[in-house]
């Protein structure tokens, strides 16, 4: 019996000792995109272009975002009935602009004939990009505009799924025309969109982490056994907060890095938070007040 539970004891041994090591240095990605290379301060994000300064995901507030020097526009994407991409967060038109009905089955013509500043006010209360001929501008026109500037794109996944695959074709179609490769983040909070991609686009443009994944992630980082996780994207979306875990978390960055990847937080606008996460490490903040983060991160440089 005292032999039986020596050989027990030994073989605990050597799970727990290779348990430790992979934990204290668990395999980084393969991955070798350029996306997430550029730079090692806390990148300002411009959720939906920052849609406190100007009507969300439009060319207006992207030339507003690039006018402050932010490191990342972020916008949403869906695919119209004739097959084009357009920055646009929701499945219908109703909340953005003047119009009504779904994305998917409208064509591109007709969502551009909209008036997409109609419901946007300013800190004032002023309407003051209605009737100005803002539209919602298609990923293409995007791409001519702001090719040189980097771009964390959401394929939304509440798109019809019998489009999915047309819309990633479509996407790495454009990708490939305007050769932004590098230059280009892919998401959506479904993986398997994510991983669809990335199989068309044969691993050469990054892609960030779906639900399931960033789950994945968390749950065993927590468990503290992230030597268990296998990354399968370049990086996390995460909020502060979620289903009673604390992801504001210093650790949970530094387990993200040890895998090769980068933790971007959403969407902030306090000044408090983006203080404690600039602290924190984190890579980067989506934020819609984009002006207010570039002030604070001006500061401290």
């Amino acid at each position: 019996m005292k032999l039986l539970m020596k050989i027990v004891g030994s073989v605990l041994g050597v799970i727990l000792l290779i348990w430790l090591l992979l934990f204290i240095n668990p395999i980084a990605s393969e991955r070798e995109t350029v996306f997430t290379q550029e730079s090692e301060d806390t990148l300002v994000i411009a959720h939906r272009g920052g849609m406190f300064h100007a009507p969300e995901n439009t060319m207006e507030a992207f030339s507003h975002a690039e006018s402050i020097e932010v490191d990342i526009l972020e916008y949403d994407v869906f695919i119209t009935s004739d097959g084009e991409l357009v920055a646009i967060h929701d499945d219908t038109v109703d909340r953005t602009t003047d119009g009504s009905g779904r994305v998917n089955d409208m064509s591109l013509e007709e969502i551009q004939a909209l008036d997409a500043g109609y419901h946007f006010e300013n800190e004032e209360g002023e309407a003051n990009f209605r009737d100005n001929s803002v539209i919602v501008p298609s990923v293409e026109e995007i791409f001519q505009e702001f090719g040189h500037m980097r771009q964390l794109i959401e394929l939304k996944a509440t798109n019809d799924p019998d489009r999915y695959e047309e819309m990633i074709q479509e996407m790495w179609r454009l990708i490939e025309e305007y050769e932004v490769h590098d230059t280009v983040l892919i998401a959506s909070f479904d993986h398997e969109i994510n991983l669809r991609f990335d199989e068309v686009a044969d691993g050469t443009v990054a892609i960030g982490a779906g639900e399931q994944e960033t789950r994945d992630f968390v749950m065993k980082h927590k468990a503290f056994a992230n030597a268990l996780y296998t990354p399968t994207a370049d990086a996390f979306q995460l909020p502060t907060e979620q289903e009673g875990f604390n992801l504001a978390d210093w650790k949970l960055i530094r387990g993200a890095e040890q895998r090769g990847m980068e933790v971007y937080y959403w969407t902030i606008n306090d000044e408090e938070t983006m203080r404690e996460l600039i602290d924190l490490g984190a890579h980067g903040i989506m934020t819609d007040d984009t002006e207010l983060l570039t002030e604070i991160l001006a500061e401290d440089n």
